[in-house]
């Protein structure tokens, strides 16, 4: 997916290029490569809150429209208002946005959002008719206008700045133990900043996530094989990490060994499709149905009391691991931007 340059983004750092004189030390970026060795050696020590945001902004989502692509559609169309602010100098805070009285895309360019969701045009088509026909979008000529209604009334992320807050906490915490870090904050000082920047800083959760769901959409065929193949392996991860806090198993000394830890894990129980469709909100008979898609593809396995795991060799696993360690390497550069902008922008909040 295609990466425009944020010209605001750009330049609130305008400050960092200054020569530093004698009496001041030189203020730098933090650097996206180290915070990710430093989150990459301590790799259990967050990726449970990861789990648990990741978990329910997606079951959210799905739960919207009961279809994953409408939802992808839409926050993709989404980001590009917060885009669109960002271009024009302009920042709104949580409340503002979800207040905004009028929503606008200028043009809409169906061929553009097929490619960067790896989604044929005639479904993209598709699509944004069905969010036309709920009254969610309409269009005046080129123009896409939002109902603000609806995003005000059902699309305020309170759940997700919350679970994002603790996160970035956590994950704060383990990098100030550098010393090129500075002070960690706070889940609550991390809220309040969302709350005050949230188009700059939603447009890069945005960032991350869309190209997120377009890679699992990718590998998995569609975005609910993909959620109840995640259901079945954050179970496994929960009786896994037990283990680990309970010093049965040897904690995990980076992304990778977690990665290998978890799939040859063998857990006392499974989880069935019944418990899948209530945690995902997937109906059990579209459970049941892309169970059978993934023990086909032998990414799971069944036991006798119809309980799923993780199958420890999964089919293509040199692609899967690639895909995973992508993964992670985009939520580090994650966590950095917006660490960024908490310690060297001028973004404050008082």
């Amino acid at each position: 997916m295609s990466k425009p340059i944020d010209s605001k983004t750009v330049s609130i750092y305008d400050h960092l290029k200054k020569k530093p004189s004698l009496d001041t030390k030189e203020v730098e970026n933090l650097n996206a490569t180290e915070v990710y060795e430093v989150l990459n050696k301590n790799s259990n020590d967050t990726v449970s809150y990861w789990f648990k945001l990741q978990q329910a902004w997606c079951n959210n989502a799905y739960n919207t429209f009961k279809d994953y692509d409408s939802y992808l559609i839409l926050i993709y169309l989404v980001n590009e208002i917060f885009k669109k602010y960002s271009d024009r100098f302009q920042y709104l805070t949580y409340d503002e946005f979800y207040e905004k009285k009028e929503l606008i895309i200028d043009k809409i360019n169906l061929i553009e959002i097929s490619k960067d969701l790896n989604i044929p045009k005639e479904t993209i088509r598709r699509k944004v008719n069905f969010l036309q026909d709920k009254n969610i979008i309409f269009r005046k000529g080129k123009s896409i206008f939002f109902n603000s209604h609806f995003l005000n009334s059902t699309q305020r992320p309170a759940n997700s700045k919350q679970m994002m807050s603790v996160f970035l906490e956590k994950s704060g915490q383990i990098l100030a133990k550098e010393s090129w870090f500075g002070r960690a904050f706070n889940r609550i000082e991390i809220e309040k900043f969302i709350d005050k920047y949230f188009t700059i800083c939603w447009q890069h959760w945005f960032r991350l996530q869309i190209p997120f769901l377009v890679r699992h959409r990718t590998f998995y065929g569609d975005l609910e094989t993909w959620n109840v193949w995640g259901s079945i392996g954050i179970s496994q991860f929960s009786d896994y990490n037990k283990q680990i806090q309970n010093r049965i198993v040897e904690d995990p000394r980076s992304y990778a060994d977690l990665y290998l830890h978890l799939l040859r894990h063998t857990p006392k129980n499974g989880i069935n499709a019944s418990s899948i469709s209530e945690i995902s909100r997937i109906p059990r008979a579209t459970v049941i149905r892309k169970l059978k898609i993934l023990l086909k593809q032998k990414l799971i396995m069944k036991n006798k009391k119809l309980e799923y795991m993780l199958l420890p060799s999964p089919k293509n696993i040199k692609s899967f691991e690639q895909n995973y360690m992508h993964n992670q390497k985009y939520k580090a550069g994650f966590v950095t931007t917006i660490f960024d902008l908490m310690k060297n922008s001028s973004f404050k909040v008082e």
